[in-house]
């Protein structure tokens, strides 16, 4: 079977997917049990229950920003499925090493007709997106072929594949690891394209649970880690 390649944009093939989240309420009540507790002098105390929803509202922000305990956040996990990814954006989040991963299996599943992923630059230079295009299917058709011939195992053959092929991957973070996350793949002056769209997305699914969050996500901050790095005669 000869393989089938769909060609996408690398940017607009990226999707950002929660998966699993506490609810808006747990995370209130974590967050004022945690912080409450140290100053209680009875468990019923900090009982999030009596609370008014202003109230718990105000705790989880001091804890997002550090004003009061901010252990509540490691609590708190949040599970992604990212998709159209290719093997540069797969290196780059397993480097957060706080994140716990799963993989889309490549050495057991045929590969043949799994999509690749063209960035615009290439897609804007017709000569270079003919010969990449050209490269890709024929390093599938070597790959399929290897396959086929039952000489080669899928485990070996795949190594021809190029790293332009996408996967999906499920990430898990807790709330400080992932707000931490967002913060450093925000970076536009040292970080991809790629890896901005991923906070972005990200962010966004987090702002949908957590309002909150707002106080800690802020997209039109300077780039700091450029800014203290950046080298002046």
């Amino acid at each position: 079977q000869e393989p089938q390649t769909e060609f996408y944009n690398n940017l607009s093939h990226i999707k950002v997917e929660l998966v699993d989240s506490p609810t808006r309420s747990q995370a209130l009540n974590v967050a004022w049990q945690y912080v409450k507790a140290t100053w209680a002098d009875h468990h019923d105390d900090a009982n999030p229950n009596t609370t008014s929803l202003k109230e718990l509202s105000a705790n989880l922000e001091d804890v997002l920003n550090f004003r009061a305990l901010p252990t509540p956040m490691e609590c708190l996990g949040f599970t992604f499925k990212l998709s159209g990814l290719s093997f540069q954006e797969v290196t780059h989040i397993i480097r957060h090493r706080a994140g716990s991963f799963a993989a889309q299996c490549t050495g057991d599943r045929d590969l043949r007709d799994d999509p690749a992923v063209i960035p615009e630059a290439v897609q804007n230079s017709p000569e270079f997106e003919d010969r990449w295009i050209k490269l890709v299917e024929d390093s599938k058709l070597l790959y399929a072929e290897m396959c086929d011939s039952k000489d080669i195992s899928m485990m070996d053959a795949r190594m021809i594949l190029p790293k332009c092929m996408t996967s999906f991957y499920l990430m898990r973070l807790n709330l400080k690891d992932l707000l931490g996350f967002i913060a450093q793949r925000q970076d536009m002056q040292i970080q991809p394209a790629a890896d901005n769209l991923l906070a972005a997305y990200m962010a966004k699914e987090v702002l949908k649970v957590l309002p909150e969050a707002s106080s800690r996500i802020n997209f039109g901050k300077p780039d700091m880690h450029y800014v203290k790095t950046f080298r002046v005669p």
